[in-house]
């Protein structure tokens, strides 16, 4: 979303009228989708620059789900 805003040259938080001071247009977060369900929640990942923490929670679904199968 933070990506998706800065591209068109409009600020995150205006656009989705959020307070700058709790949210931030950052990357880091996987969704969860269950097939026939939908989203049913997200893996977030915060503390490295944004592509390694999005990086980060897609090794470790990878990893998860390797197990499993």
């Amino acid at each position: 979303m933070g990506r998706s805003t800065a591209a068109k040259g409009v600020d995150f938080c205006t656009r989705y009228l959020l307070d700058p001071m709790r949210y931030a247009p950052q990357g880091g977060s996987f969704p969860i989708i269950v097939a026939g369900t939908g989203v049913v929640g997200t893996v977030t990942i915060s503390g490295l620059p944004q592509a390694e923490d999005h990086a980060f929670a897609v090794d470790g679904l990878t990893r998860f789900l390797a197990e499993k199968i």
